[in-house]
């Protein structure tokens, strides 16, 4: 495959879910596709792209890998506790990583987005959340990805000695 789509020396890794509901409603399903998603399926990435972005990194003299984690990694939100967990995961896992992979010339930062205007909220079930999103957007105006990909255009156009391990960014009306 890297013949043809050339070698790999920036990985994203955007997938996520977003599922807030009250803990006591016991969401097992919900709670076990944002772990198999925001946890799993981010491994499993790094895992598979771990080797190209090593090599990449030989041969050009840095490389990235850029996590996407969420301010509820670092902030509390009612209802949003197995999301921010899993997030919380994705920042602590890319502090490790940054350890291990250092050393290899990988750049590894953690970007921590406030709300933005993507299908993430159109996934929500529960009622409250939904409420409370889209009272949001009556004081916050949400970022836009374009704001996020101007972010990731940053960390990457660093230096090869610099790196940028977390960038938090949101809304300026977003207080938390």
């Amino acid at each position: 495959m890297s013949d043809e789509l050339g070698t790999v020396d920036v990985l994203f890794n955007n997938a996520g879910v977003m599922l807030p509901s009250p803990i006591d409603e016991q969401r097992f399903d919900q709670w076990q596709q944002q772990i198999d998603l925001n946890v799993a399926g981010l491994m499993n990435t790094i895992g598979s792209f771990v080797p190209q972005l090593v090599k990449a990194a030989e041969d050009k003299g840095v490389a990235d890998l850029i996590n996407t984690s969420s301010i509820g990694a670092q902030n509390i939100f009612p209802n949003f506790a197995v999301y921010s967990g899993t997030k919380a995961f994705v920042t602590h896992m890319s502090r490790t990583l940054r350890a291990e992979l250092g050393a290899k010339n990988v750049r590894v930062s953690a970007i921590e987005p406030g709300i933005v205007e993507t299908e993430l909220q159109g996934h929500v079930t529960d009622a409250g959340a939904t409420e409370w999103l889209d009272g949001t957007r009556d004081h916050i105006e949400w970022l836009d990805p374009a704001d996020v990909a101007a972010a990731i255009d940053f960390l990457v156009a660093q230096p090869a000695r610099v790196n940028v391990q977390q960038l938090t960014i949101t809304p300026t009306r977003q207080a938390s």
